[in-house]
């Protein structure tokens, strides 16, 4: 293999190591949400939530809950009380 034909190997190498490098980090800086779906009851803890993970509860049951309170469900679009975790 002459000398272009393995610079631009390593070239290539580079770029491929650069480019999982940087597909990594993305992946990792990325937040995810996790929707709870809660209808009747509490949710009184959520442990060992990983720093990348948001948790949003959507309670559906508005009864008796303050209007300045209800906002519209991102998962149906119907009234609950969101809180995030």
């Amino acid at each position: 293999m002459n000398i272009i034909m393995r610079r631009l190997k390593r070239l290539a190498q580079a770029v491929w190591e650069m480019k999982r490098w940087l597909v990594g980090k993305i992946i990792k800086s990325k937040k995810r949400e996790i929707f709870v779906i809660l209808e009747g009851g509490l949710v009184q803890e959520i442990v060992n939530l990983p720093p990348n993970i948001n948790v949003t509860v959507l309670d559906y049951d508005t009864e008796g809950a303050d209007k300045e309170d209800l906002q519209i469900s991102p998962v149906d679009g119907e009234l609950c009380v969101i809180n995030k975790w």
